[in-house]
């Protein structure tokens, strides 16, 4: 699984301060369809940026889940194996086939 970078969203949200700040001064340098396109592109990377650090945050919360119920089950899984296991040494006729 691929992340998004988290130092490539920063440095784009640079470079879209500064967009805003020169755009702010030097007009009619770039078009308004430039303009739009910029600011709305922008608005999607960050609502993308978001909701990715959501998903991720609830993936954890998803792993620890797991790794909780399958410590526990694993532990009892174990144990029961142990104590057939013994049985069958006790008692060989008793071998699964």
């Amino acid at each position: 699984m691929q992340g998004i970078d988290a130092k490539e969203h920063k440095n784009m949200l640079e470079a879209f301060r500064r967009f805003e700040e020169l755009s702010s001064v030097i007009k009619d340098k770039i078009t308004i369809d430039e303009e739009i396109k910029t600011r709305e592109g922008m608005e999607e990377l960050r609502d993308n940026y978001q909701h990715f650090k959501y998903l991720l945050s609830e993936l954890e919360t998803c792993i620890k889940g797991y790794e909780k119920k399958r410590k526990s089950v694993q532990s009892v899984l174990y144990k029961s194996i142990r104590k057939m296991n013994s049985e069958i040494k006790k008692n060989p006729a008793k071998e699964a086939k």
